[in-house]
């Protein structure tokens, strides 16, 4: 379901960017764990186009294109907890109180680095499925999730850990974005890609493909809850000169509460 959005996003800038040309086709490879899959594309082998998390050293090796393909909504997390543990979350709404606490986070994830960084327990866990394991058995107590993330996430495992429920109330909010990534030589694709992401952004249609996603659908509206607390975090990874204050490409804050709608 993640690949096939991204897939389709692709596909549908390819098209709009064309101007005559012939739209490639887009081949679909296997998942690849993050840090092999940019061994893969420096050495220019396998894959011509990869959609990951941003960081500084990812924008430094590769050519990146710099539309948010979440409109930033990766950046903005909501907790996967234990059924019990809600009227504790209720209380938390500052950084500090949440310290309190341990994340289960992968090892190898930019967000890792920032809740770190940021004075928060974390448990750095290799294997996906182990997190949902390990916070069932209270060994962490929450794990942070892209704000989209947790529906079908938590739909396919309700049979197997029927006390994980998706806390609302709480977001932990960094910069932090999805972009497609090139290889540097690959400059008029990038520019070709980047053209058809920016006549879907001026149609709308960008949002709408996000409204009608089945990975993106459930966040929306952003603001359904009257009271959302954000707990702001800055994150080293991101480059300095990301424009993400910017509202063409990025969501806000603001966003999210009701009283600003």
């Amino acid at each position: 379901m993640a690949q096939d959005y991204f897939v389709s996003l692709l596909k549908r800038a390819l098209e709009l960017g064309a101007e005559g040309r012939t739209v490639p086709v887009v081949q679909e490879t296997r998942l690849i764990e993050q840090k092999q899959g940019i061994q893969e594309m420096i050495r220019g082998k396998i894959i011509d186009v990869y959609w990951m998390g941003t960081d500084t050293s990812r924008e430094e090796k590769l050519r990146v294109i710099p539309i948010p393909l979440d409109r930033g909504l990766m950046g903005y997390r909501r907790f996967i907890i234990r059924r019990d543990m809600a009227l504790e979350f209720d209380n938390i709404d500052t950084l500090s109180a949440l310290a309190n606490y341990t994340a289960c986070q992968g090892k190898h994830w930019p967000d890792t680095i920032v809740l770190k960084e940021a004075g928060l327990p974390v448990q750095e866990i290799v294997s996906f499925e182990r997190m949902f394991q390990r916070l069932n058995l209270r060994e962490c107590d929450y794990f942070p999730r892209g704000f989209f993330e947790p529906y079908s996430e938590l739909y396919v495992r309700q049979q197997i850990y029927p006390d994980l429920a998706l806390y609302e109330h709480l977001v932990l909010y960094y910069p932090f974005t999805l972009y497609f990534f090139l290889n540097k030589d690959d400059e008029a694709l990038a520019q070709w890609i980047e053209q058809g992401l920016e006549k879907m952004i001026d149609s709308g249609e960008f949002i709408r493909h996000m409204q009608s996603h089945d990975l993106t659908r459930h966040a929306f509206p952003l603001h359904h809850l009257e009271d959302m607390r954000v707990i702001e975090l800055k994150n080293p990874n991101i480059p300095a000169t990301t424009n993400y204050k910017n509202r063409r490409y990025w969501f806000q804050p603001d966003d999210f509460n009701h009283r600003h709608h």
